[in-house]
């Protein structure tokens, strides 16, 4: 069989012997893994830390994170953070003291008049980089809700995956954030606070950091607590989308395709949202006629944090089902918001994009991935347990034994997801 030109550099990756690009690494499935190993990255660092997430929120996570990141740049290391324009919660005072801390902030895309497309490209990359040797990139923004802590801002949580990489790739990433970072995409932040705000917010980020500290001498003197441990396997490759306007260059969405066209077996996805694309909808045709078994778990109604792509998606439910996916419906109580993939029990895929028109076109987007059977089985079981808590969708686009769309949903709920049915065949390519 003659496989398609694009796929070749994919399939080559993998398949060549490459011994010293050879990376280590860790799922973090967990809430307290993910928590625990931002800490311990940052408290190891001795260089720099670079921080870039889509959301950072104002709450006690986002706090104790930010105070964490303020104790690092008073050890003279060099702190930058990259945070979207329009999901930047921290509050202006504490944006201002972090500045006079030395930390240094740009945001991405603020609103300018004569850059009025930027308001529809947002950075969705969710990763951390430490002295560029080691790497954590994923699903999870830096707020309350993505570590367990929902609670604390009456919100539900999320479930969702990151990735722990020492290595090349966090090199290869430390290039990329450094890349943007100097572009004209961004702009350094400018807020200003009297000395009585920047007082106040030392003082909240204090509290933060006394309480952070006193859960580190628990855990530091935990005799059952267990070492880390990352798990070699090989080269592990970093994808991210040009910076600037997105189709110019190859990116993440080019990438994936060509990995779920080298599926031979089995294709076993996570995506909060589904609006498949035409692009993506033919990799699955020929994926499916090459007799792959494709599995797509996303959310239901009842748990999906957005109606919009959710609208985009019920559309395809039918299309998909009766084309021969394997579909699948989360029902909580968490809101899914996992991005990964396992392909033919052995190659692993962990990042920040959604199966979404918005992912493939408009946001900047991260991958991960590597080729490890131990790993990719360890994912799979993590795939499958979230099955038990979700709704195969039959041939009708209903959960399988149900006689309606959607059982035990609020029927003002219903009927908003309808009336938004309406305006996605004109808004599709934004969701």
């Amino acid at each position: 069989m003659i496989r398609s030109p694009r796929v070749l550099p994919a399939l080559l990756f993998f398949l060549l012997p490459s011994p010293a690009l050879a990376d280590r690494v860790r799922l973090l499935e967990t809430d307290r893994e993910a928590a625990e190993a931002r800490v311990e990255m940052v408290l190891a660092a001795r260089e720099e830390v670079l921080a870039s997430a889509f959301i950072f929120g104002d709450d006690p996570f986002t706090l104790t994170s930010l105070a964490l990141l303020r104790d690092a740049a008073r050890r003279g290391l060099r702190v930058q953070v990259i945070v979207d324009a329009q999901w930047n919660k921290i509050p202006r005072a504490v944006q201002a003291h972090l500045l006079a801390e030395g930390i240094e902030i740009h945001e991405y895309h603020p609103f300018r008049l004569d850059r009025l497309r930027w308001t529809l490209r947002r950075m969705h990359d969710k990763m951390v980089v430490a002295d560029g040797r080691e790497l954590l990139a994923g699903g999870r923004n830096v707020e309350s809700t993505y570590f367990g802590f929902g609670r604390q801002i009456r919100r539900r949580n999320y479930v969702d995956l990151d990735l722990q990489v020492e290595g090349n790739a966090a090199a290869e990433a430390r290039a990329y954030f450094r890349q943007l970072w100097v572009s004209r995409e961004v702009r350094a932040v400018e807020v200003q606070a009297t000395p009585a705000e920047m007082a106040e917010a030392s003082g909240l980020l204090d509290k933060h950091k006394a309480w952070l500290d006193a859960r580190i001498d628990e855990a530091r003197h935990d005799p059952n607590r267990a070492a880390a441990e990352l798990t070699e396997v090989g080269p592990v490759r970093f994808l991210h989308d040009p910076v600037g306007r997105k189709g110019r260059e190859r990116g993440v969405a080019d990438e994936l395709r060509d990995l779920l066209d080298s599926a031979r077996q089995s294709v076993l996805i996570e995506s909060p949202y589904l609006v498949p694309s035409r692009a993506f909808r033919e990799s699955l045709r020929q994926a499916l006629a090459r007799r792959v078994h494709v599995r797509i778990l996303t959310n239901s109604l009842a748990t999906t944090d957005n109606l919009w792509p959710q609208a985009g998606y019920v559309g395809h439910k039918k299309e998909l089902v009766r084309g021969g996916v394997e579909l699948w419906e989360y029902l909580g109580p968490e809101c899914l918001h996992a991005k990964t993939a396992v392909i033919d029990g052995e190659t692993v895929i962990v990042g920040s994009y959604n199966l979404d028109p918005r992912s493939e076109r408009l946001n900047t987007e991260l991958a991960l991935a590597f080729r490890d059977q131990p790993l990719a089985a360890e994912l799979r079981r993590t795939l499958d347990e979230h099955l038990a808590r979700a709704a195969r969708i039959d041939a009708r686009g209903f959960p399988e034994g149900a006689d309606e769309p959607y059982p035990g949903i609020p029927r003002s709920k219903v009927l908003k997801l309808r009336l938004l049915r309406l305006l996605t065949p004109f808004l599709e390519k934004q969701l």
